[in-house]
């Protein structure tokens, strides 16, 4: 079987620890095999503003796809964007 080569994406995922929609977007990226900096922003300073000034609001994840945000997590966006190593 031949290597399955995709290009790297920079994904960014602003979520906070308790948030259900934010852990299933960290379950989808890992099911995926990508990377992604997963941001906690109830704990990393400055985090929330970013957040806010990104998408104009403060309520669910927000995930940047190679400076493409996207608020909420629906894997119907993602798939066409993020790639898989499986």
């Amino acid at each position: 079987m031949g290597c399955r080569c995709v290009a790297p994406v920079d994904i960014t995922l602003y979520r906070a620890p308790g948030s259900v929609e934010g852990r299933d977007a960290r379950q989808y990226f890992d099911r995926k095999g990508v990377a992604c900096e997963d941001v906690d922003v109830t704990s990393t300073p400055d985090a929330l503003q970013q957040m806010e000034a990104l998408s104009g609001q403060t309520e669910r994840p927000v995930i940047v796809v190679d400076g493409k945000v996207l608020v909420g997590f629906s894997p119907s966006l993602l798939d066409p964007i993020v790639p898989s190593l499986f």
